[in-house]
């Protein structure tokens, strides 16, 4: 699995992401975990930790997350972001304490590298795996595998933001047609889990 997303560029998207979650489906995803006491999360590729900052007001008052990543400084910048997201904040050891909104979320952290063991982070008590844009980022064959683990555990997942390959520009710009261009020679580009997906991830019915 490969590093190069940054911190940066992936907080000046976090309120666009938000923004674009279907909320049926973040309901029906908090229905599938149950009133449990402890509601275990683990979110493959974490990044800085977004998408706990957009679910984890969706879910119960007691939460344990793992947020996985391959780049370091990701997960530090998650452990950064969360900090400052938070009412209260405490670290104790790697792991951190969090108060935010009512709820107390326990976040570990895992450096993994999904491409190499996608099943590894399912492993242990888990009640709801989390991704968000991730899959169309990845392999078919890593998908089948990836599929199969959870499969046998299980397990629900809950994923959000992948590029189905409708685009609609509002308003439009003469440079649409080079930035989209370019957002599909990025796309294609092996992340480090084989010939990305890209739109084919999508739902055959949500593609043109």
């Amino acid at each position: 699995m490969s590093e190069g997303f940054s911190a940066e560029w992936l907080a000046l998207r976090e309120p666009a992401d938000h923004a674009a979650r279907d909320p049926g489906l973040a309901a029906a995803a908090s229905a599938a975990v149950g009133e449990r006491r402890v509601q275990r999360v683990v979110d493959l590729g974490c990044g800085a930790g977004s998408n706990l900052r957009g679910f984890a007001p969706k879910l119960g008052p007691r939460q344990h997350w793992t947020l996985v990543d391959f780049d370091p400084r990701l997960l530090e910048a998650a452990r950064a972001a969360l900090t400052r997201w938070a009412d209260r904040a405490r670290a104790e050891g790697d792991a951190l304490f969090l108060e935010q909104g009512g709820r107390r979320i326990e976040v570990a952290f895992r450096q993994v590298d999904l491409a190499a063991d996608p099943a590894g982070p399912l492993a242990g008590e888990v009640d709801l795996v989390t991704a968000a844009a991730l899959f169309d980022l990845v392999s078919q064959d890593w998908l089948a595998r990836f599929s199969d683990a959870l499969a046998a555990r299980r397990l629900p997942l809950y994923t959000v933001l992948i590029y189905d390959g409708i685009e609609r520009w509002a308003p439009p710009h003469p440079a649409d047609a080079a930035a989209l261009a370019a957002f599909h020679a990025h796309q294609a580009g092996d992340k480090g889990f084989g010939p990305a997906l890209r739109p084919q991830a999508a739902p055959p019915s949500r593609r043109r």
